[in-house]
């Protein structure tokens, strides 16, 4: 070692420990220095210092006998301090070990692992001088760290998939297995009960449930005995905390001629064998639902398809092939392309057909409805009404569409017939309207010539008829006065059965007051109270509207109690949109009010709330009650002209009520 004689780390006395130390820094490949506590400096460094750092011991000197420059310390003042006290407390015979890392001249940053102890203490007993050793251990450390990098990604590879590998050599005279941190997660065991990770072999047998165990030990018997070199078993587990769950084993075994070995890896299938389950469990729900949607199709004659816009083909349901008595086997996938329909449509019906879907293509509607013919490959003509639904992507760009075709065929013909009777029914009732209008017409003329001649006949002849004979004019003339008011219930009837021809805006509530100043002299006469609530202005013909509210209000005060005074409500309030749905008699597609005329009369028995709006009907004598039978009829016939719908409720002696419906915009 030659240095020149005025850089102090030459100067330094090796023969403080002899010869010896100089030949061991010699051999040993490791940098050794020594440091000096009292003036915190370097008092030897080795030749090594230039091998291992790029370093002369004169860029030591000139670096002020220190290593500080070329240290890489994040905290520099706390690692001095806590070196400097580590190096003060260090005993003779004791060690110190530190990693530190220094900048190479060349720039890089190596890692040397440092071990120091006391070379000599001064007079007063404290720490002067250390020799400290460095290893280069960067590589060794980088090794670790790709070793500890790929332990970490295969710990995280397994607890992320849920599965552990195992090994296990010379077995069975060595009993003991090799778990990694995967198979301790899966079985709930701690690591930490197992420093080395060996784990006896029959442990993990018993966590398999008691009856499996046998099952799964008799399974992996089978196979060494075979010498299978590879097996895999699934079987129950119940972990140390209690919680089922289901794994899969996987086991690779190498055969010696007394022993063999086996690695393999134990994953936890739990939540796929749930999803298996439940997926199976969805797939016969599917082929159930499948199943009852052919069968549906089957009984209501109809089939759902989809327009595979991209490639350019129809995905049929088995219902749609029943429809043109095609057999679907022909058409793989029950695909067919594009236009095969329109090959069964009727020829008049072509063009509609294609119409429609351009209609579809284009989107201009969400659902579109088309009625057509067609006709099936046995050459049966049917009717087919069709329903398409347009499906859109973000971009407001037709995606697909779903439809169905139902046939209607029975419909139709059931429509047709039912046409042709209600036609015939129409006709019918035209007739018989124009002969009850007629027939009141002709009758009039007679029966006022009766009526003219019997009064005239009573006042020129009253002394000679005698009591006999004014008592049977007076019978005489009363029968034809009850006709003539018969002729004129049946006029009014047939004239509320004719179609209306234009309607008005018609204020109900004007209406009943001009019903209440006709019937003034009679509600007088009963000293009756009428009450009468809001009432709306609905599209009526106005004389029938007052046609019905006076026959409704003339009927409850001539069926008033003889002993207390007549008591009459009216009122009107809007009917929900529920409350229609649920009402059978009332269309869903109107808006309509509902309309009581209550009273406190002698009411009727429940089971004639539908007989007493039939024509003629009577529930009490005409020496009683007098009246034609023909007021609450001709109210029913005004409220249904009216496309609304009349019902009446009561209790004998307890009053009744009239309640009816009319439809408003």
């Amino acid at each position: 070692m030659t240095v020149p004689y005025d850089n102090p780390l030459k100067t330094f006395q090796l023969d403080l420990i002899g010869s010896q130390v100089e030949l061991l820094c010699r051999i040993l490949p490791d940098l050794i220095y020594v440091i000096d506590l009292k003036i915190k400096k370097l008092a030897f460094v080795s030749d090594r210092v230039t091998e291992l750092l790029g370093y002369s011991l004169d860029d030591i000197h000139d670096m002020g006998d220190t290593f500080g420059p070329i240290m890489v310390i994040e905290d520099r003042a706390n690692f001095s301090t806590q070196i400097s006290e580590k190096f003060q407390n260090l005993q003779i015979g004791e060690n110190v070990e530190f990693m530190m890392g220094f900048r190479h001249k060349n720039g890089d940053i190596l890692t040397l692992r440092n071990r120091g102890t006391v070379l000599k203490k001064d007079e007063e007993g404290n720490n002067h001088y250390l020799i400290l050793t460095a290893e280069d251990v960067t590589q060794s450390q980088l090794r670790e760290q790709t070793i500890y990098k790929k332990q970490q990604h295969i710990e995280d590879t397994e607890r992320a998939l849920k599965f552990g590998s195992w090994a296990v050599s010379n077995y069975p005279a060595n009993d003991k297995v090799y778990w990694s941190n995967g198979v301790f997660d899966i079985t709930g065991l701690s690591v930490k009960d197992y420093p080395d990770s060996f784990v006896p072999y029959q442990t993990y047998s018993e966590l398999i449930p008691a009856q499996e165990r046998e099952r799964v030990q008799a399974i992996a018997q089978a196979h060494l005995a075979s010498k299978d070199p590879y097996y895999e078993i699934e079987h129950g587990m119940i972990d140390t905390n209690g919680q089922q769950k289901q794994v899969l084993l996987r086991t690779h075994a190498f055969f010696d001629e007394q022993s063999f070995s086996l690695i393999g890896t134990v994953s936890d299938i739990t939540l796929t064998k749930r999803y298996e389950d439940e997926l199976a469990t969805k797939i016969v729900e599917l082929e159930r639902q499948q199943a009852q949607m052919e069968e549906a199709e089957s009984i209501f004659k109809f089939g759902s398809w989809e327009w595979q816009l991209g490639q350019q083909s129809f995905r049929w349901s088995e219902g749609m092939f029943h429809l043109l008595g095609i057999d679907s086997s022909t058409c793989p996938n029950h695909t067919v392309p594009e236009g095969f329909y329109n090959q069964f449509g009727h020829p008049s019906d072509i063009k509609a057909i294609d119409d429609f879907a351009a209609e579809l293509l284009a989107g201009r509607n969400h659902i579109n409805e088309l009625n057509h013919r067609l006709v099936d490959k046995n050459g049966d003509l049917k009717h087919i009404s069709i329903r398409a639904k347009s499906h859109f992507d973000e971009h407001g760009k037709v995606q697909k569409i779903v439809g169905v075709c139902i046939d209607v065929t029975q419909l139709e013909i059931y429509k047709r017939e039912l046409e042709r009777q209600l036609e015939a029914v129409n006709k019918s009732n035209r007739e018989l309207e124009q002969f009850a209008y007629v027939a009141s017409h002709d009758l009039q003329e007679p029966l006022r010539k009766i009526i003219a001649f019997g009064e005239r006949l009573e006042k020129k002849y009253q002394e000679s008829l005698g009591d006999d004979g004014r008592f049977l004019l007076g019978r005489m003339t009363n029968a034809a006065q009850r006709m003539n008011h018969l002729i004129e219930g049946l006029l009014t009837y047939s004239r509320a059965s004719r179609q209306m021809e234009s309607l008005q805006t018609v204020s109900l509530q004007e209406v009943i007051k001009q019903v209440l100043e006709d019937l003034e002299l009679k509600v007088q006469e009963k000293q009756a109270t009428i009450t009468v609530g809001n009432l709306p202005a609905v599209d009526a013909q106005p004389v029938q509207m007052r046609q019905l509210f006076q026959n409704l209000i003339d009927n409850a005060l001539k069926f008033s109690k003889k002993d207390s005074k007549p008591s009459i409500e009216i009122s009107a309030v809007a009917v929900s949109k529920n409350d229609i749905k649920y009402n059978p008699q009332l269309n869903s597609e109107l808006h309509y009010y509902k309309f009581s005329v209550k009273d406190n009369g002698i009411g009727f028995a429940p089971e004639y709330n539908q007989r007493i709006f039939g024509i003629f009907q009577r529930l009490h004598g005409r020496s009683e009650y007098e009246g034609t039978g023909l007021g609450l009829a001709i109210c029913r016939k005004i409220v249904e002209t009216h496309q609304g719908y009349i019902e009446a409720e009561g209790q004998e002696e307890q009053g009744a009520e009239f309640v009816f419906y009319l439809p408003v915009k």
